[in-house]
């Protein structure tokens, strides 16, 4: 049976900080290839590792434009502390990887996760019988496709992820928004059959943020002048395309632990519900309580997620 926990708003957060036994933690860059192009990574690995010693491998999947430098070294150490390989690496054509620049394709993204899979699987550390996926927003939709699509990801946690793209976009929109929006794309694939041109777009034109995500985004341009600003109208055409409800059903029966935010008004909870609702057993549902959408990269809940996802990742791959 699946296993749902709804928290009310009153539940107090528990800290999820490195216990008395957690490991030090040694980084070092790495790079593969997807599609042709090198893709810059990094491989989080405990540094007490013993000799032969194989870990269970965590691959982290970030958000919407998001870089491997930004936000994910804490959460890479903090898995990495707990005794699993962790690569975090640069999705093609943004930060220091190859690939078509201004492009943010999740198909491309799924592919790039495959990848990174079949990486680790030649790396002496990593049990690849043991190999595990963390999605973030954007990143929780690519993890919940690529684990439907991969039968080498033993577990999947996907954090305020989606299920359809279209669904998403539109619910971002108002009605005459959406006509728009649709117009827009399609006259920019008339384009593109025609010259070989397409446009371009602000990320905040294809992706409307609310007060909290624009909040985020300032600091995220501010603190990184590789992030990503604008994207090719093509990669919208693509996200509305992206349906990983379609397919989560061939998750099963490795396990699902999705997780959502209630109210979140980036990545509607709908869309965590929806794919939860659409996944086979064993899974698991957490729905954290209005906390707004960034909370799951900072914040006081932070400990508390990140604990959650290593127990339940301990669970699955390193006593199942």
């Amino acid at each position: 049976m699946s296993d749902t926990r709804i928290e009310s708003t009153a539940a107090a957060p528990s800290a999820a900080r490195p216990s008395a036994g957690a490991r030090p933690v040694a980084v070092g860059p790495a790079a593969f290839y997807a599609d042709g192009y090198r893709l810059a990574a990094d491989l989080y690995l405990p540094a007490d590792r013993g000799a032969g010693e194989r870990l269970p491998a965590i691959v982290l999947c970030h958000g919407f434009g998001g870089l491997r430098g930004f936000w994910f070294p804490d959460f890479a150490r903090f898995f990495a502390s707990g005794g699993y390989a962790v690569l975090a690496f640069d999705h093609r054509g943004i930060g220091d990887s190859e690939g078509p620049r201004l492009s943010l394709d999740p198909f491309g993204q799924v592919a790039d996760i495959r990848a990174a899979l079949s990486f680790l699987e030649t790396r002496d550390e990593v049990a690849a019988d043991r190999m595990g996926l963390y999605g973030i927003s954007y990143g929780g939709g690519n993890a919940v496709y690529a684990a439907a699509v991969d039968p080498r990801v033993a577990a999947t946690v996907g954090v305020v992820g989606y299920g359809d793209g279209a669904r998403w976009m539109k619910s971002l929109r108002r009605e005459w928004e959406w006509v728009a929006f649709k117009k827009r794309l399609a006259e920019d694939h008339r384009r593109r059959v025609l010259t070989g041109q397409g446009g371009l777009a602000d990320t905040s034109e294809i992706l409307i943020r609310d007060p909290e995500a624009e909040e985020h985004e300032h600091e995220a341009r501010a603190r990184d002048p590789k992030r990503i600003t604008r994207i090719t109208l093509e990669s919208a055409e693509k996200i509305l395309e992206f349906k990983p409800e379609a397919v989560v059903r061939n998750i099963a029966p490795r396990p699902l632990f999705l997780i959502g935010v209630a109210d979140d008004t980036l990545v509607p909870a709908e869309e965590t519900l929806s794919l939860h609702a659409k996944a086979g057993e064993p899974k698991t549902l957490f729905m954290f309580p209005p906390i707004g959408h960034h909370a799951i990269y900072y914040g006081a809940e932070l400990p508390r997620l990140l604990g959650m996802a290593r127990d339940w990742l301990d669970t699955h791959l390193r006593r199942g």
